[in-house]
């Protein structure tokens, strides 16, 4: 059975399809990856992996490229029997009990409230989402946090002192930085950096975004 790493925050451009692209692709080189979303316009994260194809057949690349569904199309169950890992990028909360992992990146003010109350609208949400998972037999998913902004010293001891009672736990901070977003334009992660065809094209700028990801990935998902 696959395992599903859920990508989901209160709050728009938190960076819930820039970790969702990153992550499977540093994923894929060792498991079969699916990634899915529920847009029923056009997809980021569906444009963004058929570039990754493209880019494969016409300049003989050999990068990793996980597979993309739509919930609108593939059920989940359907599309759990043919991969090991699934990520779900912001799906509708009906997906939330699924998770063995569930991410929630943080940027702004509105992100930092949406867990700075007891009472919160969204950490209700992933409460319930665990007792429906516990309703199906499953074990509860961890929930890890994982802040996208530059928040001050005191708004980080207030979030830790908020994980404590909410049940969450703070991965490395992914911080703001052209390059993740300007490689996703071309179907490209600073991850890619590790194919020698490619090397020309990255910075020492790029070298730092991509340790930070690591960073990210390897908190994740560990004991994994």
């Amino acid at each position: 059975m696959a395992q599903i790493l859920v990508i989901n925050s209160s709050n728009t451009c938190s960076g819930k399809t820039l970790l969702a692209s990153h992550l499977a692709v540093m994923l894929s080189r060792d498991y079969k990856v699916a990634v899915a979303d529920s847009l029923k316009s056009e997809s980021p994260l569906a444009t963004f992996i058929a570039k990754r194809y493209n880019l494969n057949l016409t300049k003989n690349y050999n990068l990793p490229v996980p597979q993309y569904h739509s919930l609108h199309k593939d059920t989940l169950n359907d599309i759990s029997s043919c991969y090991d890992i699934i990520i779900l990028d912001s799906p509708d909360s009906e997906y939330f009990k699924y998770a063995d992992i569930f991410l929630t990146p943080l940027r702004d003010s509105e992100g930092l409230n949406s867990l700075s109350l007891k009472n919160s609208l969204y950490a209700s949400l992933i409460w319930e989402a665990k007792k429906q998972r516990a309703a199906l037999g499953k074990n509860a998913f961890r929930w890890v946090v994982c802040p996208n902004d530059n928040y001050s010293s005191e708004q980080l001891r207030l979030l830790e002192q908020n994980s404590r009672f909410l049940g969450f736990s703070i991965s490395p901070a992914l911080g703001h930085r052209e390059e993740y977003n300007n490689g996703l334009k071309q179907g490209l992660t600073v991850l890619d950096k590790d194919q020698p065809e490619l090397k020309t094209l990255f910075d020492l700028p790029d070298l730092y975004a991509r340790r930070n990801l690591k960073k990210i990935a390897e908190f994740v998902w560990q004991n994994k």
